[in-house]
């Protein structure tokens, strides 16, 4: 996703889960995951940067590899406390944000496009604050906080002040509204929030009915780079490690999988517009688009079937985080930063980039799928 300007996204995890007996509700399971993994996987492709608000011992949330902002005021003090923590990192560490965007860890179902609605809605001059509305109500934890609301929140807290809800309410905040969404033949609000044990089984109940798309990492680079030889590598290690891998290959015009003389060759020659073929250790399909264009790439992801992660090999122009290879010997040493879409890079010579982005060396295999693993919101094995 392309963002008109840099926007900082802030998963809000202080709270204390009393309903749910007590400790780090979004680290439970759902779906096969911590339900925490659920909400990185949507929040992450919307922004620029991904924080984590928690409070305690920030050694359970390691795994998944987010910059861990405590609040500085108060003793538990709610949702308003990290809102007004992540305002102040913002303002140390990404000066350029005039806002952040704020989000539940309990809510594994809010909308894909909750960042884009908010930019959209922004008028000139100062971003006003915005808070998401459904059918069901406002929804105040997800909001668009400008960094200049940090004095008035430190004061707010530090005269008692606790409710979201009542403070965006006294600061008239714009609510922008997100209709109701449907996921496994269910009609869900996308701000259905877990916050009983019977909540939990629901949401299990709609992503196992339902068809939630995987991560999506990609490897993009200029010919001879040598992409191909590192999405081996890194099926390899990400097969090793227990991640089940869907890999998507970008190919040049006039390629071809099958063998002149085979049988399947002779039916496809003769006109047959699918060929399936199928033996008891895989199955294969060939389409023949003849005179159709190429198939856009959300078809080709609507066939990778259940796996933990999607690795794309090419499709340099679609908007996916990728990390970029550099070699030597790739036809053109021009980079491929300016795109906001390129997280990292993999060099032959990574003591010579000065990119903003994590450097790794070509063979930091393992450092490269720690990495991978991290910004797609799986769980590091």
């Amino acid at each position: 996703m392309r963002l008109p300007e840099a926007v900082v996204g802030v998963l809000l995890a202080g709270g204390k889960s009393s309903r749910m007996g007590g400790g780090d509700k979004c680290l439970l399971p759902l779906a096969g995951a911590p339900m925490l993994t659920h909400v990185v996987r949507r929040l992450r492709p919307q922004v620029s940067e991904l924080i984590l608000n928690a409070n305690g011992d920030f050694a359970r949330f390691a795994a998944f590899g987010l910059p861990i902002v405590g609040d500085r005021i108060g003793d538990h003090a709610g949702p308003l406390a990290g809102i007004h923590a992540a305002l102040e990192w913002a303002i140390a560490n990404r000066p350029e944000s005039r806002f952040v965007i704020t989000a539940a860890t309990d809510t594994p179902f809010f909308p894909t496009d909750l960042v884009a609605r908010f930019l959209a809605s922004l008028a000139e001059g100062e971003p006003k604050l915005m808070v998401a509305r459904s059918e069901e109500g406002v929804h105040p934890i997800f909001g668009l906080w400008p960094v200049s609301l940090v004095p008035e929140l430190e004061k707010s807290l530090t005269n008692g002040m606790r409710k979201v809800q009542a403070w965006v309410r006294e600061h008239q905040a714009q609510e922008i509204f997100f209709p109701s969404m449907e996921i496994g033949g269910r009609k869900i609000d996308p701000f259905f929030n877990l916050n009983r044990p019977e909540d939990l089984a629901e949401a299990e109940a709609v992503l196992r009915g339902g068809t939630a798309r995987p991560p999506v990492f990609g490897i993009a680079g200029w010919k001879n780079s040598g992409k191909t030889t590192l999405a081996a590598r890194l099926v390899a290690e990400l097969t090793e490690r227990g991640y089940a891998v869907t890999a998507i290959k970008h190919a040049h015009e006039s390629f071809d999988i099958d063998q002149p003389g085979r049988d399947s060759y002779r039916l496809r020659e003769a006109g047959a517009r699918r060929v399936i073929l199928s033996s008891p250790k895989r199955w294969a399909l060939m389409h023949e688009l003849g005179s159709s264009p190429e198939l856009p790439f959300g078809d080709l992801l609507s066939q990778a079937g259940p796996c933990d992660l999607v690795l794309v090999e090419g499709f340099k122009r679609e908007a996916f985080p990728k990390i970029e290879i550099r070699r030597g010997g790739a036809t053109s040493q021009l980079p491929l930063t300016s795109s906001q879409d390129i997280v990292a890079v993999a060099s032959d010579r990574p003591d010579q980039e000065t990119d903003p982005v994590p450097i790794f060396h070509l063979d930091d295999i393992p450092g490269i799928t720690d990495f991978i693993a991290r910004h797609s919101g799986l769980p590091l094995r």
